[in-house]
């Protein structure tokens, strides 16, 4: 029996099957080690952290710098990591690596919560811009001391030759803190690597060419995910299908998701953010239950077989009565219809349901009223309506606020639930053209 998970999300039926079926490679952002803590109960730094910590640890050990702590404080402050990153890289030299131990801790901290649920799921094998071990001690505590295949950039035929005999590994991108010489803070000498390597650049393509690739612990600003979608933004136009990213729903703005699906493949998984990212754990639980290979996909909400075209009517559980109208006046054109009866709850399997509908349908309907419009649900439902490319019609009541995925779509304007006879031709009108057209494709 599936056990019931705490993820208030939308899972993409697709990624759960790519995972199923061994063809999901994850890459680890900062973000996950960030959920990590060290001996005296901190957390690891991330970016903006992670180079102030790198400043305090030259002034504390004498290293010359050519510009005083608030200069690049500065800086940081203006999110330019990289610029930092790079100066620190060159005035560190060889003491880089010391640096980077000192301050991640290295040796001395275990793997979080989330890291914990990473060996639970069939990855074909997981990409890190981290330097710490966390991905890997949390295969040793899973397995008993057994550790995957780890690499860098300095064995990337290693791991090139793991991906084609699928052996799962674990490679760093910038470099392993266990390996001094293979460490890449700055933006200049990645570029120099992803651009003069053919072993390296062929390598990432190969990952994101053939596979579907799920990014976790990156944010909105993250210049390592900046890199590689922006480096490798050709590639995405030859890979197999689109790829996923879990972020906080307020990392990106609606048009700034939109872009990154059409230009870059890669499609938003969104959670409520709290001061310590409990849905990341939760995502990954979800992920860890739901993706096994022995376990049955969700079966469709709808109840019929593909015999006639389906619609799914989104809006707020407080408008219920109308959403009920809507879809018998949809049955009533030759529709089979499907929505929530009541508020979604964090767990429940209805959250299945709602994503495997999305999937399955032929049209989406939303109902925006000012519940709806607040609604993290409905938002959640026009997402993942959007990422599916289904065709929606709006359905206004009143003024309430119109979100952002709505805007550009065709939209009816009422003024109330209550349809007046006139209106409920209007619907029925355009369920009739709509259903036409659906069948014309078949």
């Amino acid at each position: 029996m599936k056990k019931p998970h705490k993820f208030a999300g939308l899972i993409p039926p697709n990624l759960l099957r790519v995972i199923r079926e061994g063809r999901c490679v994850l890459f680890v952002g900062a973000g996950l080690s960030a959920q990590a803590k060290t001996e005296d109960g901190k957390y690891l730094p991330v970016w903006s952290g992670l180079l102030e910590q790198m400043i305090d640890w030259c002034i504390e050990n004498r290293i010359d710098l050519r510009a005083n702590r608030a200069e690049f404080i500065e800086i940081i402050q203006k999110k330019r990591f990289l610029t930092v990153a790079q100066e620190l890289q060159e005035r560190l030299g060889p003491r880089l690596s010391a640096c980077l131990s000192e301050i991640l801790h290295a040796g001395k901290i275990r793997p979080s919560e989330a890291h914990k649920q990473i060996p639970k799921i069939p990855w074909v094998a997981i990409l890190t811009s981290n330097y710490d071990s966390l991905v890997e001690g949390a295969y040793t505590l899973a397995y008993g001391g057994v550790v995957p295949p780890v690499f860098a950039q300095n064995n990337v035929g290693s791991a090139l030759d793991c991906l084609r005999n699928n052996r799962h590994f674990v490679f760093k991108i910038h470099g392993d803190i266990n390996i001094p010489e293979s460490i890449i803070l700055g933006n200049r000498d990645y570029a120099r690597l992803l651009y003069l390597s053919p072993a390296y650049r062929s390598f990432l393509e190969t990952v994101f060419a053939t596979y579907t690739v799920l990014f976790i612990g990156f944010g909105g600003e993250d210049p390592d995910l900046n890199d590689i979608t922006d480096k490798l933004s050709s590639v995405y136009e030859r890979s197999i299908g689109q790829h996923f990213i879990l972020i906080p729903n307020d990392a990106f703005s609606p048009i700034e998701r939109r872009r990154l699906l059409e230009d870059k493949r890669l499609d938003c998984i969104t959670y409520e953010k709290d001061d310590s990212h409990s849905q990341v754990v939760e995502f990954l639980k979800a992920l860890a239950v739901r993706a096994k290979p022995d376990v049955p996909e969700t079966p469709s909400p709808f109840k019929l077989e593909k015999l006639r075209p389906r619609v799914f009517i989104s809006g707020s559980f407080k408008q219920v009565s109308f959403i009920r109208e809507l879809a018998e006046l949809a049955k009533e054109v030759g529709f089979e219809p499907w929505f929530a009866e009541s508020e979604i709850k964090p767990g429940r399997d209805v959250q299945d349901f709602v994503s495997e509908a999305i999937v399955d349908t032929d049209w989406i309907v939303v109902v925006i009223t000012k519940d709806s419009a607040r609604s993290p649900w409905v938002i959640h439902e026009l997402g993942r309506a959007w990422a599916a490319q289904k065709q929606i019609l709006a359905i206004r009541i009143g003024d309430a606020p119109i979100p952002f995925d709505v805007l550009e779509i065709p939209c009816l304007q009422f003024s109330s639930t209550k349809l007046t006879k006139e209106n409920r031709q209007r619907i029925l009108e355009i369920f009739r053209q709509t259903f036409a057209s659906i069948k014309l494709k078949e």
